[in-house]
């Protein structure tokens, strides 16, 4: 056969890249393949690489950047939680096919497995020189600071990615709401451009903060605070607006996510008693799946409480609280933060125009910045990071939580 004669690292980069069901075929093709799916680099490494892992972001004029794999102790992968110390304002918007839109000085595109970035020049666009531009007053606990109101708006940016087109297209969708109007800014990492497409609604509603829109069905959507949703398929370009209502209670602390491809919109709420599982339904109302009773805590550690992460496999929320209970402890993190993202690596490559390309010095701290990043969130990294940060950093006013996960 052709393979048995590849080197064995081209052999070893296309076995990486197999699924555990292809694996498991694979292992049964011939006895050389079997041989090599038999080495331990595919065994207790393999499942870190295809796995989630949770990235959480604290940003001030600093960044602290954690990556946890979701994985628990009974597992065999290693459960360190790797972090790193960036010295400069970073802004995550996205995470699609194994690939990270982020800001850190200029505008990546960039794959923590292959190491591989692109740089986009985000100049062209309306909206991400406002959120990414720089304030002298930046206090990360004063909620009437312009940082934070910057930082929030981070949700309006949607980055999605299409692994089954040969071309390995991505696209960059900024929502730009004007009262009861909204309008589109489209990017394919080369130019920025504003659609043609207009939305008008009815009534006024404000996009949600810190809510992040959801890629599914090939449309991003936005939560609205009336939760209602705005969608928006950045092939086709047409948006429209799905009215839905939904009635919390006023301390409820929500999540919007995407389940599956059967009912692929979720709504969490969390209240200190019970966490409530919803799915959009045809009739566009929310519907209740399923109700989990919350883990114990006292009323006054609530406001520490977050639903942070779920995939319809399980369901991941960040407390204070470490008594015993039936929720898997995932382990602790030192740094809280509201921001948290689920990354899948991949090895989808990212392809640039020469033509189009935007060149920097060599010697640009932010390129380093990135470099630490993506050594953090690398599941195959063996690096201790968490040295190279600042320990005082880990103390005073951020404390320290636990993330749990609840498996279905």
């Amino acid at each position: 056969m052709i393979m048995n004669d590849l080197p064995l690292h081209l052999l070893d980069e296309i076995l990486f890249r197999l699924e555990p069901k292809s694996m498991a075929m694979m292992r049964c093709t011939n006895k050389s393949f079997k041989s090599n799916l038999t080495d331990p680099r595919f065994g207790p490494q393999y499942p870190s690489w295809v796995r989630p892992n949770l990235i959480s972001l604290s940003t001030s004029d600093i960044s602290l950047v954690f990556c946890k794999p979701l994985v628990s102790s009974c597992d065999s992968v290693s459960l360190e939680f790797r972090a790193g110390l960036i010295k400069d304002r970073c802004y995550i918007f996205g995470s699609c096919s194994g690939l990270l839109l982020i800001y850190i000085g200029h505008l990546f595109v960039a794959n923590p497995l292959t190491k591989k970035f692109r740089i986009l020049n985000h100049s062209g666009s309306k909206l991400l020189p406002h959120i990414v531009g720089g304030v002298e007053k930046h206090d990360p606990y004063d909620p009437n600071d312009p940082l934070v109101r910057r930082t929030e708006r981070a949700m309006c940016v949607g980055f999605v990615v299409d692994p089954s087109r040969t071309t390995k297209r991505f696209k960059i969708v900024c929502i730009l709401e004007m009262e009861t109007k909204y309008r589109f800014e489209i990017s394919d990492g080369d130019s920025w451009r504003l659609s043609k497409t207009t939305l008008t609604t009815s009534s006024k509603s404000g996009l949600k903060t810190r809510i992040k829109p959801v890629y599914v069905d090939d449309n991003l959507h936005w939560l609205r605070n009336d939760w209602s949703l705005i969608a928006f398929n950045p092939e086709t370009e047409q948006a429209r607006l799905i009215p839905c209502s939904f009635h919390p209670t006023p301390d409820t602390k929500v999540l919007f996510a995407a389940k599956d491809k059967i009912n692929p919109m979720t709504l969490i709420s969390g209240t200190i008693k019970e966490i409530s599982i919803y799915t959009l339904l045809g009739n566009h109302k929310w519907a209740l799946e399923r109700q989990i009773k919350n883990v114990s805590m006292e009323k006054t550690r609530f406001k520490y409480w977050h639903v942070v992460a779920y995939d319809g496999k399980c369901l991941v929320v960040l407390e204070n609280n470490v008594e015993a209970d039936s929720w898997r402890v995932l382990g602790g993190v030192e740094c809280w933060s509201e921001d948290f993202y689920m990354f899948t690596p991949s090895y989808f490559s990212i392809e640039e125009d020469e033509q189009t390309k935007v060149i920097v010095a060599s010697d640009d701290q932010h390129i380093s910045y990135l470099t630490t990043i993506m050594e953090v969130i690398d599941p195959t990294s063996q690096r201790d990071l968490t040295k190279r940060t600042n320990p005082s950093f880990f103390t005073g006013t951020y404390g320290s939580g636990h993330f749990r996960c609840y498996q279905f």
